[in-house]
């Protein structure tokens, strides 16, 4: 296992990440880090900072992103449900998943209840390449980018138009609302016929653990996996 020192560069990733973020179309609030945190979490992942994914975890505690309703995890802060130790069962205080990821790594949630993970190997190719899991169809879909690019993506890209579907009237002011650890339960399930309409549902906060739990629960009685 690698000591912090050999996982920091003089290359560091975080300087252009920074400006990109400075810089980005869409809103974006970078959560203070616990820096003690921030470097042990470095060494778990056994990853350096010259990788952008490194560098967002030595340098933040996760980035909420339009209005926070994406949500990209960090090295941990109360306004992010977990960090990307506890997600992925590393570290002292992993969350208690009944689903937990093998083969993928979750870096970023959004409040539907997508979750997006970097391939591991549990996925068809064998690229590092970020995969989406989308609450409307329970299934891993390929967003063909690397996390250097999903993060541009999701500091620039039209983000209306992604979730278009997945947004009810007044989502600002009910993600606004939300706690760090809560995602919104949509009901009836957006994967359901009765669903296809947000805005004809019903939406409460829960912790956004147990939504993925219901969700992967559900995955695995209609498709087996």
């Amino acid at each position: 296992m690698k000591a912090l020192h050999e996982l920091l560069s003089e290359n560091s990733a975080w300087n252009p990440t920074e400006e990109a973020i400075k810089s980005a179309g869409n809103e974006v609030v970078v959560l203070e880090r616990d820096r003690p945190q921030a470097e042990q979490t470095l060494v778990d992942l056994q990853m350096s900072d010259k990788a952008t994914l490194g560098a967002v975890v030595l340098n933040t505690g996760g980035l909420l992103i339009d209005g926070g309703w994406l949500r990209v995890l960090g090295s941990g802060h109360p306004k992010i449900a977990g960090d990307i130790r506890s997600w992925n069962a590393l570290g002292p205080d992993p969350i208690a998943l009944k689903f937990k990821p093998e083969g993928y790594v979750i870096v970023a949630y959004d409040i539907a209840g997508g979750f997006f993970a970097v391939n591991n190997g549990a996925f068809n190719d064998h690229s590092p390449n970020i995969y989406y899991f989308a609450p409307d169809t329970l299934e891993w879909e390929d967003t063909e980018k690397g996390y250097t690019d999903f993060l541009h993506w999701a500091l620039n890209g039209d983000l209306q138009q992604y979730y278009a579907t997945f947004r009810w009237t007044g989502w600002e002011k009910d993600a606004r609302m939300l706690n760090g650890g809560q995602a919104m339960m949509i009901y009836p399930f957006l994967w359901s016929e009765e669903g296809r309409d947000v805005n004809k549902t019903d939406r409460n906060p829960v912790p956004v653990a147990e939504l993925w739990d219901l969700q992967q629960d559900m995955r695995k009685q209609l498709f087996g996996s």
